[in-house]
């Protein structure tokens, strides 16, 4: 396991990062989220497990459907992204959520103490799967449900796929994978599948989520591909200034294709919808 996630998330500028990011991450995966969080079935006095955390954007939306009989735990390797979500709880009013600094693959969590989880584009990422799975599932009571988003395939996600194209064909990518090409790590037929059900889960469903990038210009996409994520220093981290600039031209280049006849750069995109079932 690779220790790049750790060192790119890590730190108060990720945060920070992340944290400018958050409307247009909003608007992109806005329906998915919706979705997760009616899939995993939460209702008001719950006692939820948000994995893989980060922000806590979702979490805080959790938070409010339980309410404050309810209560939202929100894990999270990085005690700095942790630590955006627990200011935003605050900025919304929300005490019902709690923040863990933990990774997943090794969490101590009570066996049946939690009504529900979610898991918001965090499970690519994890060192362990199998054994993080395993211990959502037993952290679950019975007949509780786990929701969770993944990405899908590169070509279904060419906000992902463009910037990886580029580099690849460069000879620059990363020998040890970088964080946006684990993005789409559980992405292939029956992966997501076969990982449910070999953690226990039961009446496993998966189905795909539009989430289209809709943005003013193609200039507005090439900011956000470069200014809304820490893992994109991942993939320039090594270059020399010209290669930089190769990058950013053939990028911008690319992205050409995705502008409409009015301005606006469109890209589609597609997640993953899980549902598992302690």
């Amino acid at each position: 396991m690779t220790t790049e996630p750790v060192r790119t998330w890590d730190s108060v500028e990720a945060a920070e990062v992340w944290k400018r990011g958050a409307a247009r991450r909003a608007q992109a995966v806005a329906v998915a989220t919706e979705q997760m969080l009616a899939a995993a079935a939460l209702r008001p006095g719950m006692r939820v497990l948000d994995l893989a955390a980060g922000s806590g954007d979702q979490s805080l939306l959790a938070a409010r459907i339980v309410g404050p009989a309810g209560s939202v735990l929100a894990t999270d390797i990085s005690s700095s992204m942790l630590a955006a979500a627990e200011e935003a709880a605050d900025e919304a009013g929300l005490a019902n959520i709690e923040t863990l600094v933990a990774d997943a693959s090794t969490i101590d969590l009570p066996e049946g103490g939690f009504d529900a989880a979610i898991c918001r584009f965090g499970l690519m990422f994890l060192p362990n799967l199998h054994a993080a799975l395993v211990r959502v599932q037993r952290a679950l009571k019975p007949g509780a449900r786990f929701a969770m988003l993944v990405w899908s395939t590169e070509d279904n996600n060419p906000y992902i796929a463009l910037q990886l194209d580029v580099v690849r064909e460069m000879g620059r990518l990363p020998s040890s994978p970088p964080t946006l090409a684990r993005t789409v790590s559980l992405s292939g037929p029956g992966q997501l599948e076969r990982a449910l059900n070999d953690a226990g889960f039961r009446d496993i469903q998966v189905s795909s989520v539009s989430t289209p990038r809709d943005f003013a210009s193609l200039d507005e996409a090439f900011d956000a591909m470069f200014t809304s994520s820490p893992a994109r220093g991942e993939l320039t981290r090594g270059m020399s200034e010209d290669e930089l600039e190769q990058y950013a031209a053939e990028l911008k280049r690319r992205l050409v294709r995705f502008v409409q006849p009015g301005g606006r750069c469109v890209l589609p995109g597609e997640a993953l919808l899980g549902i598992g079932v302690r």
